[in-house]
């Protein structure tokens, strides 16, 4: 693999171009300790302990970029929850880029972390020690490319009660609130708000107690800016859930609703919660990826984040507070309509991650590069995408569906990025109704093929079993697998057990046509086996 220095990719720069790497000697020497300040605390670490943590982190050799611009000139505007390695792959590194393209007039848009886990404070304590700096690693199987990024300037300090992070979203400076917390921090329950979850409840009981939710958390702070005559700050939820904007904003009225009717009132006339869908494959950091940033790079980061080159971010241009300048950035675009683009994205995207991971785990895969490259696998994919998922996306403005196609098959193939089979076989009574099933209904109702879907559904009943087809066991990969696994076995004998999951299926497990699919898949998988039952799909 080549290595080479990283620079933004920026519409105005060429990619190979260097960013300088600022002097350590330079920082110690700087005569002020400017730092900033959200209610009055410290942002930044003063620039003789940043130098410090500067030489930390890179040590004396050059073959990692650094930010060029002046960080301790950068003030807070963006709060962030959940500070993971999408995060920092995605809006952090976008800000970084935006921050080397035009800093005099973005400088004001500096991104501070914040969360309410356990967690989140070993995060915050890891990356206080580098201040806030931390390594990228682009990597698509020829070349890598490193670079630090610098656009976060602070973590909100993680305390029990959350008065640290209350205290930063009541701050005027803040004008946008963003989020990757996962499905599972929007707290739904099949796709609507769950105003019985324990915690939900809490918030609702309790009102004046800390709240225990980061939304119970945003509503406190937007009332408290309320009173002080402050204007609301935008919440933008960068999670990979369809129509993450309004699926946040029914979360936010859900809990105001059962707080303050009126609030509740105002929060649906003045807060935005803007739609995105985000793009950036980002797998979790591995022990072996560390060693690598440390032995190859000299790069001594403890948190470094490994992804793919390729990013999108799609947004509906709906902040009243402003926003930074993101659309002078190679593939951001600000739009009116998301959907056509979200659409896109789950069905060629994650709908060919849930179709192909449960083979690839039953023929003994372990990795997405690896399951396109098995013959297989990757026709019945190719077959399974052109023939009954494509044509139910609809038009996206700008983007040719075939060459998105080539572009997914080619992310996916992406040697480096060793993306787990086994992370992309987790929640499938999660991700089959998403991504999966409502693409069979779609062509249920235009009277096209489904026997490619009925497969998938089949060869993910099979996973249930809890066996590969070499006799291994398949460890519990799902919060439903207990149920999951005892209708599976049912389904040995009695295949329809599968598709009266309602809750799952819905309208589509009743559906004649799927019906006969699923059994016929079923009963050339007992007999013959996934890769004949893929092969029969494809030579069909």
């Amino acid at each position: 693999m080549q290595t080479s220095i990283s620079s933004p990719i920026l519409r105005s720069q060429s990619a190979n171009t260097m960013h300088s790497v600022p002097s350590i000697n330079s920082l110690v020497e700087e005569p002020t300790r400017r730092t900033l300040k959200v209610n009055d605390e410290p942002l930044c670490i003063p620039l003789n302990e940043r130098a410090i943590l500067f030489s930390k982190l890179v040590g004396s050799n050059n073959r990692v970029s650094m930010p060029s611009y002046d960080r301790s000139a950068v003030t807070a505007g963006i709060l962030h929850v959940g500070v993971g390695n999408f995060h920092r792959s995605h809006q952090a590194t976008y800000m970084d880029d935006l921050f080397h393209l035009d800093f005099a007039n973005n400088k004001q848009w500096g991104i501070v972390g914040g969360g309410i886990m356990s967690f989140d404070a070993d995060k915050r304590s890891l990356l206080k020690s580098q201040d806030w700096l931390q390594t990228l690693v682009e990597q698509d199987g020829e070349t890598e490319k490193a670079r630090v990024i610098g656009s976060m300037i602070d973590f909100v300090p993680v305390d029990p009660d959350g008065a640290r992070l209350l205290d930063a979203m009541t701050n005027p400076n803040i004008k946008i609130v963003s989020l990757t917390v996962t499905e599972g921090g929007y707290f739904l329950n099949n796709g609507k708000f769950d105003a019985q979850h324990p915690l939900i409840q809490h918030d609702i009981a309790h009102p004046d107690q800390p709240p225990k939710t980061v939304f119970g958390m945003m509503i406190k702070a937007l009332r408290l800016r309320r009173h002080s005559g402050h204007s609301p700050f935008t919440v933008l939820s960068c999670d990979n859930i369809p129509h993450n904007g309004s699926v946040c904003k029914s979360v936010l009225l859900g809990l105001a609703s059962a707080i303050d009717s009126g609030f509740a009132q105002w929060m649906e006339e003045n807060v935005a919660c803007p739609n995105s869908m985000v793009d950036r494959i980002t797998p979790a950091t591995t022990n072996e990826q560390r060693q690598h940033v440390r032995e190859k790079l000299g790069c001594g980061d403890a948190a470094p984040i490994f992804c793919e080159p390729f990013r999108q971010w799609v947004l509906e241009d709906n902040f009243p507070q402003g926003r930074p300048n993101l659309e002078l950035l190679e593939n951001v675009s600000f739009v009116s309509d998301v959907s056509p683009y979200e659409h896109m994205k789950i069905r060629i995207l994650n709908g060919g991650h849930a179709s192909l991971c449960y083979p690839s785990a039953l023929l003994g895969i372990r990795y997405v590069h690896e399951a396109m490259e098995h013959p297989t696998i990757a026709a019945f994919l190719d077959a399974l995408e052109r023939n009954e998922i494509i044509p139910t996306v609809g038009p996206v403005p700008g983007t040719c569906l075939q060459d998105y196609l080539h572009l997914i098959a080619k992310r996916f193939s992406n040697p480096s990025i060793n993306d787990t089979i086994t992370r992309v076989c987790f929640g499938g009574a999660s991700n089959q109704p998403k991504f999966i099933i409502p693409v069979a209904a779609d062509n249920s109702k235009e009277s096209r093929s489904v026997d490619g879907l009925a497969l998938v559904s089949a060869m993910w009943c099979r996973y249930c079993q809890g066996k590969t087809e070499t006799g291994e066991d398949i460890a519990p990969n799902d919060p439903q697998w207990d149920r999951l696994h005892a209708i599976a076995m049912q389904a040995n004998t009695n295949p329809l057990v599968w598709l009266q999951m309602t809750d799952i299926y819905g309208e589509v497990g009743l559906n004649s046509v799927f019906i006969k699919a699923f059994s016929d898949a079923m009963k050339t998988i007992q007999n013959e086996g996934v890769e004949i039952a893929m092969k029969k799909y494809v030579e069909k």
